[in-house]
This record gives C-alpha cells, structure tokens and sequence, in this order.
C-alpha cells in the first residue's frame, strides 16, 4: 500500500472517530436534559400533590369564612384553626419546588407550573389572614347566644323592677309586700344578666360586653335601694322609706343614662366588633381567594 492510500486510510478513521464521538456527546447531552426535565416534571408533580393536599383544609376553611357567624360555625372555626398553618407549609413547599422546576420545564409545563405557583401564592395569602378570621368567627359566636340571653334576662328584669315601684307606690302593705316579691325576681334575674355578660366579655373581649356588666351592676345597685326601702316600709320606718327616695330616682336617671350609651343591643355591638376585628383581614382574604379563584380555573385547562 502506498503512503498516499495510507494517509487517506487514517484520515478516514479519524473521521470515523469523530462522528463517533460527537454522536456520543450528543446521546450524553440528550440524555442529561431528558434526566433534568424528568426530575424537573417529578417536582411539578410533588407540588400538584401538595396543593391538592392543601386544597383539603383550604375549602373547610373558606366554607367557615363565607359562613355567617353561628354557634356551629364557632365550633368548626376552633377545630379547624390549627390547620392554618399545615396548609400553609404545604402550599409554600409547592411554590418553592415549583420555583426548583419551572426553568427545566417544557413549554406546556412550564405554563403549568406558573400557574401553580400562582395559586398556591394566592391561598398562602388567604391562609394568612384566615388565622384572625376564624378567631373573630369563634369568639362572635361564643358571645353571641350569651349576651342575647343576658341581654333578654336584663330586660325582663327590668320589667319587674318598675313593676316593684308600682306596687310599693300603691303604699298599702299588699303592695309592698309585692314590691318585695318582685324585687326579689328582679335581683336574681340581673345577678344572671352579669354572669351571662361576664362570660360574653371573657369570649369576646373586643366586643364591650364589660359595658353591659356596668349597667346591670347599676341596676341592682337600683334595685337594692329599692328593696332596702321595702324592709323600712314594712318596719313602720316611714322617714327612712322617704328618704330612699332621692337615691333611688337618682340611681334610676344614671341607669338610663347608660342604657342610652349601648349599643341598640348586644348582638349589634357584636358585630360592629367583629367587623372592627376581621374587615380588613376579611377583604384581604377575599382578595387573594378571587385570584385562587381565578387561577385553579385555568389549570382545568391542563
């Protein structure tokens, strides 16, 4: 063989070799970016799960948030409180693996995976404000039914307070002796009215219930007066029956100045807490749920 069909033979192999290697890179190269966007469509996946997980405590607490307020709806409020924060960590560990993924993504995917970030941004937002919303549902609803009652015992209270002054102005010894009677009712009845009150303030600090326990502490200070000139009447102590008459109308007058000063009623002031409490929280919620909203939509399309 000569040199000149020598060379040409090495230069053949050589270019044999470097197809071969260049296809060998190309296979290499090929196979990374098919391993990057396997791994990178795996964690697209994990997040997807994540949301859906999510989406379990998410919608129990947009039902309790679109709720109006009730006894049932404070009981679930407390229960699901502590599944703010789980669904929160879930969706915040789907929008960082979807930060990881999305620039390793195919195109379709990669639009996928915007929008799921998206959503999941928007229900973290939501889960952020549901906290003093479900607190506000809670208390609302724990105070409510008390004070409503406190509130009914106070008025029919009262009713048999002036009904004792009618009677004990009569000034015989049967209406006296009835003015007792319904003093006594009367007394008991605010007793039950604080109590009730107090409880409500404990529920629900925010909403002033402590200025319903001041006007019934008011009038069973009213009412004592009251009483105290029975006992005199009955005692042939007419002069010191008189001169409860004074502090009694005195004590009367400041009663209703400040049953002027409440709120129409307790369930009123109550909800004028409520919106003072969770209004702002509440508008931001509803905000980030329209976005949410507005985005599990267009995933549907996926």
């Amino acid at each position: 063989m000569t040199e000149a069909a020598n060379r040409k033979r090495l230069i053949w192999i050589a270019l044999v070799a470097v197809g071969v290697l260049v296809l060998l890179v190309a296979g290499i190269v090929a196979w990374n970016v098919g391993s990057v966007r396997l791994e990178a469509a795996k964690k697209l996946d994990q997040a997807t799960t994540l949301v859906e997980s999510a989406d379990r405590y998410v919608i129990a607490i947009d039902a309790v948030v679109r709720a109006e307020v009730t006894a049932d709806v404070g009981r679930r409020a407390r229960e699901l409180e502590p599944t703010v924060l789980t669904a929160k960590n879930q969706l915040a560990d789907a929008a960082r693996l979807v930060t990881q993924a999305r620039p390793k993504l195919n195109d379709e995917d990669r639009r996928r995976a915007g929008l799921l970030k998206t959503t999941a941004e928007a229900k973290i937002a939501m889960m952020e404000q549901a906290p003093l919303i479900l607190s506000a549902n809670s208390k609302a609803a724990e105070a409510q039914p008390l004070a409503e009652e406190a509130w009914a015992l106070a008025i029919a209270s009262d009713a048999l307070a002036d009904s004792a002054v009618a009677s004990y102005n009569k000034l015989t010894k049967a209406g006296v002796q009835a003015s007792v009677l319904n003093n006594g009712k009367a007394e008991q009845g605010f007793k039950d009215a604080r109590d009730l009150f107090s409880r409500a303030a404990t529920a629900f600090p925010e909403a002033g219930m402590d200025r319903y326990v001041a006007y019934v502490d008011q009038k069973l200070a009213q009412v004592a007066i009251s009483r105290k000139s029975d006992a005199a009447w009955l005692a042939g102590q007419i002069a010191q029956a008189n001169a409860l008459i004074a502090p009694y109308n005195k004590a009367d007058a400041k009663g209703v100045a400040m049953v002027k000063a409440l709120p129409q009623t307790p369930a009123v002031a109550i909800a004028d807490a409520y919106k003072t409490t969770a209004d702002a929280a509440t508008d931001a919620y509803f905000e980030a749920r329209r976005r949410a909203s507005t985005t599990d939509q267009l995933l549907k399309g996926f």
